[in-house]
């Protein structure tokens, strides 16, 4: 086979590809009257978990309206949109994920950032037992900056590219300094339970979701959680930074906790504390319903 003839195999199989592909998503459907229940819903949650928020990106933020009036043979409240395509019915623009900031109060003293987007059910037709996504995504900051709404986006439509989700316990390898185009020596980040959220999860019209935060960590740090216990490493990393006063705020400008003078101590405490709770409740490490390998720690 010639060079030629290769490559115009190759654009055929592409094209058959993305053909395949258009005619698997060009009939995708969603229930407006859930999807803006929903996301008034969620709005009144947050107002009462977080208070008034001090910004939110983009400036038009609002529940999607139909752009045009149903066909004669639609219903009023169902409608079919197109991911792929120029869509006529469902303004997306800008509206797929919003960051809402909140400034620091005495109960919370520092900023936090909080996605709007995840759980909307864009693509679903009733409620069903996970809304969207079934996540919103948090970053705590001591200041007032612009990488933590610029790292929560990049997580977002990683999830919305991939049609995949975070869980409590992931970590997550950015590959690169936490502040986009500047100096951290923080490069990955850990998902756990906001510790500002009253309940682990939220139910919507559309479905239940939660609200995880995303901490940052050295790579140092990386290898030190993927060390210490198969099951409970993101936990005994969470409570290390708990011991030293981090907690669950990020500072790009922190230091590695091994600059402590004390931390192989603290490690070690935290470490007993995991394996004295694996042998007393051995049942608690089997996993709920069905696993995949990239969902596992």
């Amino acid at each position: 086979m010639t060079t030629d003839d290769k490559n115009k195999h190759k654009l055929k199989k592409n094209k058959a590809k993305r053909t395949k592909r258009a005619k698997s998503t060009e009939r995708l459907s969603y229930n407006h009257d859930l999807l803006v229940k929903s996301w008034q819903s969620r709005d009144a949650l947050y107002q009462q978990l977080f208070g008034p928020h001090k910004y939110v990106s983009p400036e038009n933020y609002s529940a999607p309206v139909l752009q045009s009036k149903p066909k004669d043979n639609a219903s009023a409240r169902h409608a079919e949109f197109n991911i792929e395509l120029p869509n006529k019915e469902l303004d997306l623009s800008n509206q797929q994920l919003a960051i809402f900031t909140y400034e620091p109060d005495p109960l919370r003293p520092y900023w936090t950032y909080l996605t709007a987007g995840l759980s909307t059910p864009w693509l679903q037709d009733e409620e069903l037992e996970v809304s969207g996504f079934g996540l919103e995504l948090m970053i705590k900051s001591p200041n007032e900056a612009d990488w933590p709404a610029q790292i929560l986006r990049t997580m977002a439509y990683y999830i919305f590219n991939h049609m995949g989700t975070l869980s409590p316990s992931k970590r997550l390898a950015l590959n690169s300094s936490i502040i986009a185009g500047g100096e951290s020596l923080l490069r990955n980040v850990l998902i756990w339970y906001a510790d500002d959220s009253t309940d682990c999860w939220y139910q919507l019209p559309s479905g239940g979701f939660g609200i995880f935060t995303a901490i940052g960590i050295t790579d140092d740090e990386m290898r030190l959680t993927e060390s210490m216990h198969e099951e409970y490493g993101t936990w005994c990393m969470l409570q290390i930074l708990k011991r030293l006063g981090i907690d669950q705020i990020t500072d790009p400008s922190r230091p590695s906790i091994f600059e402590t003078e004390n931390i192989s101590s603290i490690i070690d405490s935290v470490k007993d504390y995991a394996e004295q709770f694996h042998r007393a409740f051995p049942e608690a490490n089997q996993p709920r319903g069905r696993q995949t390998p990239n969902e596992q720690n």
